[in-house]
């Protein structure tokens, strides 16, 4: 394991609600659904626009995020789809499906 060097002076910061500690967290027992979560809340306050939102494409190709989950044999994609599905049946995130062109 290499070792975290620390934070600079000019670290940047993402909000996390205060209800994520509170009440959330506690529920949360699977990793990979944490670090998804936590992912999510980083890359929604990066954009601009109404509304915010993340794709399933925008998830998997985040390089940070899928080698945080590399666990055993399973491929990373496959462990980001249990992990939404389980923010999604918590509720902590929605997941719509969207057809382009009504497709």
């Amino acid at each position: 394991m290499e070792r975290f060097k620390g934070f600079s002076a000019r670290t940047q910061y993402t909000p996390i609600p205060n209800i994520f500690f509170s009440n959330l967290l506690s529920q949360i027992t699977d990793i990979a659904e944490l670090k998804t979560t936590l992912h999510i809340f980083w890359a929604l306050y990066r954009k601009r626009g109404y509304p915010r939102y993340s794709t399933y494409r925008e998830l998997a190709g985040s390089a940070s995020l899928l080698n945080s989950l590399k666990e055993g044999e399973k491929p990373p994609v496959e462990i980001l789809r249990d992990a939404l599905e389980k923010a999604g049946k918590r509720g902590t995130i929605l997941h719509i499906i969207l057809s382009k062109d009504g497709v």
